[in-house]
């Protein structure tokens, strides 16, 4: 007989999985081979079945341990999983009740151990680690993901006073999650007020953008992927360099010194510019993330282009009153090949802004 003394929520981040933990008392009458009788394990992940194994109980129970780790890689693919457990006595026991059990869950990509559950965070949070409103500017392109599929709006509001709605539709997910483009240049006004920020609603989410009206410059600007696998853009506005070092290999051919091979390395650093606490808690974002571009604007277009790695970062602050949080660090490309020339750049050498194209 199977009876689940630890099992798993409805919906749960596959960061969060708990062990799901059976007794098993064989139900066969043949008490000799009761030692050999065990249970089969089944998961299925949206009906493809990825794991089978037989179990055979300790001290009467069974522990499957560690779901997270065969779970995970899953999850990032699709952000969100139908994951079913069924656990069958061996086929020589005896059949009757107890035989089986059957364990169904939603798993939720997240690489955050976050300490709601997660039903409660889905339907009240946005698929971001920003907690507080985020700063940006009208010639910005942001985007907001979450799961489901609710309507979104947005309510700006104006140096004026004055509030509007605008309704939004999505730019990408499919039946488990939604993208929405927020792009501030969306929501400017007809007549000559300026727009001063503005709150994104879908379902009981809600997120605000405040808008930086000296819209400075930008570079690098860098989309990564989240904790929650959906991408988000970082807009640096300090200081970008980028110093380039090369290894040559030396070595006599015929009566003259060669070269034979020089290995470029194209080390950039960046620097977040001043950031808000919230925006410095979740800038670290980008440092732990596993997969990092280069974003270009040519002609108010943007361009996902070269993949990028950290490759030393500086994200120390303190809560003194007169601190403000700034980052600075350095990325490569990811490629082997750093002689890039990169025909989709305009603007200055370290600008990848399209303020002057953008209308």
């Amino acid at each position: 007989m199977i009876t689940l003394l630890q099992s798993l929520p409805a919906t749960c981040f596959s960061s969060c999985i708990p062990d799901v933990i059976y007794s098993f008392t064989p139900s066969s009458g043949d008490i000799g081979n009761a030692s050999r009788i065990g249970t089969t394990v089944t998961i299925t992940i949206d009906g493809n079945e990825i794991f089978s194994e037989r179990f055979f109980p300790i001290d009467g129970k069974i522990t499957l341990a560690e779901l997270d780790r065969l779970l995970t890689p899953y999850a990032r693919q699709n952000l969100s999983i139908n994951l079913t457990i069924k656990i069958e006595e061996d086929d020589y026991a005896w059949e009757g009740d107890g035989g089986t059990a059957t364990i169904s869950s939603k798993i939720i990509y997240c690489e955050a151990d976050i300490n709601t559950p997660a039903t409660d965070f889905i339907n009240t949070h946005f698929l971001t680690m920003l907690d507080g409103e985020k700063q940006t500017a009208l010639n910005r392109l942001e985007y907001l993901h979450y799961i489901g599929t609710d309507k979104a709006s947005v309510i700006a509001e104006y140096d004026d006073g004055t509030t509007k709605e605008f309704s939004l539709s999505p730019v990408g997910g499919n039946s488990r999650y939604t993208t929405i483009d927020v792009t501030p240049s969306k929501f400017v006004s007809d007549t000559d007020s300026c727009l001063l920020g503005f709150w994104v609603q879908a379902g009981q989410r809600k997120f605000r953008f405040s808008i930086d009206l000296d819209e400075p410059d930008c570079a690098p600007i860098l989309v990564f992927e989240n904790s929650f696998g959906c991408d988000e853009l970082l807009y640096c506005t300090g200081t970008h360099t980028v110093a380039p070092t090369y290894k040559r290999s030396q070595g006599y051919i015929g009566k003259f010194n060669r070269n034979y091979e020089i290995a470029e390395t194209r080390t950039f650093k960046a620097d977040t510019g001043f950031l808000t606490f919230a925006m410095a808690n979740w800038a670290d974002e980008l440092f732990r993330s596993k997969s990092i571009h280069v974003v270009n604007f040519k002609a108010g277009h943007p361009n996902v282009g070269k993949e990028v790695i950290v490759t030393d970062s500086k994200s120390e602050y303190n809560n003194n009153d007169e601190s403000m949080p700034r980052f600075t660090f350095s990325y490569q490309y990811a490629q082997r090949n750093h002689n890039v020339f990169d025909t989709l750049r305009s603007g200055r050498i370290f600008d990848n802004t399209f303020d002057n194209t953008f209308e």
